[in-house]
C-alpha cells in the first residue's frame, strides 16, 4: 500500500522537524554572530548506527524535534543520550561545554569496546 499524500507531506514535515534549531536563551533573537550552536544527531536518525542526541542543555529539556540549540557564549552543561540502533541500548552522558560566540559544537559518538553500545561522546568544534 502506497502512503497517501498527507502521510508523505507529515514525513517530510517530521524529517525536517529533527534538524531544528531551538533557541535556549531568553530575550530577542539574537545575531548568530553573537550565539553559539550545539549540535546532536537528529531524533529520526536516518541510518545511524549511534546517534547521539541532546536531551538538556542546562536547564532547559530540548524538544524532540531538535538536533541543535543555540546559546549564549560560557559553560553550558549537556545531557545527551547515545542510542546504538543495532543492540536497542541507550547510554546517557552528562558533557560540559565552553561555548565562544560564532561557533558549533558537533556531539560526536563512539562506540565501546565489541560495540554493542555507546562507549563515549565528544565534542567537536566545527
Amino acid at each position: 500500500m502506497r502512503p497517501g499524500r498527507l502521510g508523505c507531506a507529515a514525513l517530510a514535515l517530521a524529517l525536517v522537524a529533527g534538524c531544528a534549531t531551538e533557541r535556549s536563551y531568553p530575550g530577542a533573537e539574537r545575531p548568530a554572530a553573537e550565539l553559539a550552536t550545539i549540535e546532536g544527531a537528529p531524533a529520526l536518525n536516518a541510518g545511524l548506527p549511534l546517534a547521539p542526541l541532546l536531551r538538556k542543555v542546562d536547564e532547559r529539556v530540548v524538544g524532540v524535534g531538535y538536533s541543535r540549540v543555540t546559546v549564549l557564549p560560557g559553560t553550558h552543561r549537556v545531557l545527551v543520550d547515545c542510542v546504538m540502533r543495532e543492540s536497542h541500548t541507550t547510554t546517557r552522558f552528562e558533557l560540559q561545554i565552553e561555548a565562544y560566540p560564532g561557533r558549533r559544537y558537533v556531539l560526536v559518538a563512539g562506540s565501546a569496546p565489541g560495540n554493542q553500545r555507546c562507549g563515549a561522546v565528544e565534542v567537536e568544534e566545527r
